[in-house]
């Protein structure tokens, strides 16, 4: 079974390393070495570069490092609630009532918008 032999081994660990740069063409982080050409894990469809100064959580996996994700905040969110953010400071947030905070701007679960 795949997954299973793609488990870290005894001795291989997660580390928490810093984004050193990330420009168009990669980024690299700094942990106990310098890494570059991390592979990046997350859901089908989003895709994500990590910005300077971003805290990632890396793994071997399969010989390979890998991000398993960004440290993030959970400041301002209800419990199920999802928040989609980028660094220019465009979010969309799924509130826990159905609505949908758009940069703001609400639109409750009935399609009502409300402006800011």
């Amino acid at each position: 079974m795949r997954i299973v032999r793609d488990l870290p081994q005894p001795g291989e660990s997660a580390a928490i390393a810093q984004v050193s740069y990330s420009n168009a063409t990669g980024f690299g982080v700094v942990g106990d070495s310098e890494i570059t050409g991390a592979l990046v894990f997350a859901p089908r469809g989003i895709a994500y570069r990590p910005c300077v100064g971003d805290h990632l959580l890396l793994m071997p996996v399969a010989g390979a490092d890998t991000c398993l994700g960004a440290l993030t905040s959970t400041i301002g969110l209800a419990p199920g609630e999802l928040r989609l953010s980028s660094s220019g400071g465009a979010s969309i947030q799924l509130c826990q009532n159905g609505d949908i905070l758009l940069n703001g701007v609400t639109i409750t679960k009935a399609g009502k918008i409300i402006p800011l």
